[in-house]
């Protein structure tokens, strides 16, 4: 691929945004092989330029699937900048524009979100900057928060804080944020409750002619009930909805995954929408959950129906209201885990009452006089099998890959992986890492519980060339990289592990050239070569 333009090693190909401190742009990673979102930071000043820093810093320090991925941070010139997953889809804002989503559906990106806050909040890192603009709904129905530009960690004060209200869309800031109170995870909730409210209603529940009205009421007055704008609102929800919105933190939820608990709950309570479709996959899927939690002691049942942390289904089209909506786009998310969370509900019940709740041990009801049974001959009973074949238990597990490579788990291609989460029985796999024209590796591992991680790592690589002089082939040249045949003269473009390694050349006429050569990781090495 050839450009004009490069910041770095990356390639870059068109703008795609402008942000408060710099541009973002379409770049291709020549030595990944892939399409990243590089953003530089225009900003002059040392505070603008210090609160760049800090979101890669904060963001990078975040994998997790519902979280845009950090993988690079540089400076060109004098210019920082970092690298980015490259995203796809929509981002939030423009979905709610034009679109009208059913509940279903809104409750199903909700939860994703939530996935993504609760993973920053366990970290210690606060987004406060929660607003539809800054959630994307990817083409493959995964839900990505982006944009950490003004996050704060909670394990130290920033000195950045009050300047970093200021750049946050008024109408999702929580009161401490406009009063300049200190802050925890309670803000997001109350940013979360303002979008909730938006997507549910079609409007925010703050709004004014101008930023101090809008504050104003943030401050001082409750919002309209979301069932005046939107009768088919359950009454369960608006009460999470009020109570995220507390002016108050303490009268809000102490959490975001509490928040969740009660979306799941309202999305698990709502009546089902036409005949039942439910494809053989699903079904499956379901099935192999239900395994899963049934495995558990009953000490774990309600801990195996919180919050879930994987991307989730794409929202079937019944679940996108038709009417007046234009066709594009339709693809948007379900939660699996609604038909998983009642299945656990119902296993529950049945762990705690057992089999024969309402009758007796003996399958009568009290009182009742048993009829007489003629009697005959004893039935034969058939031999038990001695050796009966356990269900296998499924269970989710979280898979790391460094760097990015195609993956394949016992014989099922993932594809290229960096993060991802699978469902694999309890017991012994073979993950196999591949990097195509540097190494494959294959590793066996054993899954024993849910919620393990798996992290694959090969050695960090960069690239080297090996040239003859004035680009004039030389029949029966060869290229060494420490002692192995690299291939015949001319080497382009060769993967090799980062590191000090020693070209040497040979000539048909016996001749040597030795060197010694430094391959930094994500780094490309030339030499031009003649015999001695």
């Amino acid at each position: 691929m050839t450009t004009e333009k490069r910041i770095g090693k990356y390639e870059i190909a068109e703008q795609i945004g402008v942000g408060g401190f710099g541009i973002v742009y379409k770049a291709w990673d020549p030595f990944i092989q892939r399409w990243v979102a590089l953003k530089t930071c225009n900003a002059t000043d040392t505070e603008g330029t210090q609160r760049f820093f800090r979101e890669a810093q904060l963001a990078g320090a975040l994998q997790h699937p519902n979280i845009t991925l950090i993988f690079d941070f540089g400076i060109e010139g004098k210019t920082p900048y970092f690298v980015q997953e490259f995203l796809s889809g929509t981002d939030l804002d423009d979905v709610l524009e034009t679109r009208k989503l059913s509940l279903d559906g809104v409750l199903a990106i909700l939860l994703q979100v939530c996935a993504g806050l609760d993973f920053a909040h366990s970290r210690g890192i606060v987004h406060r900057d929660i607003k539809p603009a800054n959630v994307r709904v990817l083409e493959d129905g995964t839900v990505k928060i982006m944009d950490f530009g003004i996050a704060k960690s909670l394990e130290g004060e920033s000195r950045l804080t009050q300047t970093g209200v200021a750049l946050g869309t008024a109408g999702y800031l929580a009161p401490e944020q406009l009063s300049g109170k200190p802050l925890d995870t309670r803000t997001d909730v109350f940013s979360l409750g303002v979008m909730v409210y938006e997507m549910v209603t079609g409007t925010r529940p703050f709004t004014g002619p101008n930023l101090s009205n809008v504050i104003y009421q943030i401050l001082n007055q409750d919002p309209v009930p979301p069932r005046q704008r939107n009768a088919s609102c359950p009454e369960r929800l608006e009460r999470a909805i009020l109570k995220a919105l507390a002016k108050n933190p303490a009268d809000r939820y102490a959490t975001v995954r509490e928040f969740a608990q009660d979306l799941k709950e309202v999305l698990t309570s709502l009546p089902k929408r036409g005949p039942q479709r439910r494809s053989e996959t699903t079904t499956a899927m379901v099935r192999q959950e239900l395994a899963r939690i049934a495995s558990l002691p009953r000490d774990q049942l309600t801990a195996a129906t919180q919050l879930a942390a994987r991307p989730l289904e794409i929202v079937p089209t019944e679940l996108v209201v038709p009417d007046g909506v234009p066709s594009r786009g339709r693809r948007l998310l379900i939660v699996v885990a609604t038909i998983v969370i009642a299945g656990a509900a119902a296993l529950g019940w049945w762990f705690f009452a057992g089999p024969g709740a309402g009758t007796t041990t003996s399958g009568l009801r009290p009182g009742a006089i048993p009829t007489p049974v003629p009697i005959g001959p004893p039935t034969p009973i058939p031999p038990s099998d001695p050796t009966p074949v356990p269900t296998p238990v499924t269970v989710d597990v979280e898979l790391f890959v460094d760097p990015p490579s195609d993956v394949t788990v016992d014989t099922r291609a993932l594809g290229k992986v960096q993060s991802s989460q699978l469902e694999l029985t309890v017991g012994k796999h073979t993950f196999t890492q591949k990097i195509a024209g540097y190494r494959e590796e294959a590793r066996e591992i054993e899954v024993t519980k849910a919620g393990q991680t798996v992290t694959l790592h090969l050695p960090p690589f960069g690239i080297i060339s090996v040239l003859n002089d004035f680009n004039v082939a030389i029949q029966g040249a060869k290229v060494y990289l420490d002692g192995k045949l690299l291939g015949a003269l001319p080497v382009r473009d060769r993967k090799v592990e980062a590191g000090s390694h020693e070209i040497k050349v040979t000539w048909p006429d016996g001749s040597e050239y030795r060197e010694a050569a430094d391959v930094g990781a994500a780094s490309s090495v030339t030499r031009v070569v003649r015999p001695q």
